[in-house]
C-alpha cells in the first residue's frame, strides 16, 4: 500500500453544529462546497477538516489537530477573547513555538508556528 497523503481530517462531533461554528467563526476557516446535515467541511490551508455526527457507532474521539499560525501569541490571545478554552499557554521547544485549545467537543488543536516559517 502507498499512501499518496492525506485527503481529510474526520472530527465527530456530539453538537456538530456548535463545532461546525466554532471551526468556521472562531477560527476563521472557510468552508468547502460540501454542506449537509452530516457533513461539514472547511479547508485548513491545503487541508480539509470534516466535522460529523458519529457515524458507525463511532463515539466522538480526541483528535488532535495542529493548525499552522504566523503567530502562536496573537492567536492565542484572540481565541482566548473569544472565550475559547485554553489546554496549555504557549510553549518554544527546538522546532516551534506552540500552544494548545479545545474546540467545543473537547478536541485539542495546537496552534502552531515552525521557526523555520515552513509549514505542511
Amino acid at each position: 500500500m502507498q499512501i499518496k497523503g492525506v485527503d481529510f481530517v474526520w472530527i465527530v462531533a456530539a453538537d456538530v453544529d456548535g463545532t461546525a461554528r466554532f471551526y468556521r467563526e472562531v477560527l476563521g476557516l472557510p468552508e468547502t462546497g460540501i454542506q449537509d446535515d452530516d457533513w461539514r467541511e472547511f479547508q485548513a490551508g491545503s487541508v480539509t477538516l470534516a466535522v460529523t455526527p458519529a457515524h458507525v457507532g463511532l463515539q466522538p474521539p480526541r483528535v488532535l489537530v495542529a493548525l499552522a499560525v504566523d503567530d502562536v501569541g496573537a492567536a492565542l490571545a484572540e481565541a482566548r477573547d473569544r472565550g475559547v478554552e485554553v489546554l496549555h499557554e504557549t510553549r518554544n521547544t527546538p522546532a516551534c513555538l506552540n500552544a494548545m485549545i479545545a474546540d467545543p467537543e473537547g478536541n485539542p488543536i495546537w496552534l502552531h508556528q515552525r521557526h523555520d516559517g515552513t509549514f505542511g
